[in-house]
């Protein structure tokens, strides 16, 4: 038994304040993300007694 989906794409008219506000937050948050990469797999300073 074969089942189709049939995929609907609808498309909005998206407010240019909001869609800056959008763009904005986005590249906030891909830099947090780029810095907590970049943290994670940094060279770690080891503490010799």
């Amino acid at each position: 038994m074969t089942t189709k989906s049939k995929v609907s794409v609808t498309t909005k008219k998206i407010d240019p304040k909001m869609n800056a506000i959008f763009i904005e937050r986005l590249e906030r948050f891909m830099a947090l993300v780029e810095l907590s990469f970049a943290l994670k797999n940094a060279p770690r300073i080891s503490k010799e007694k």
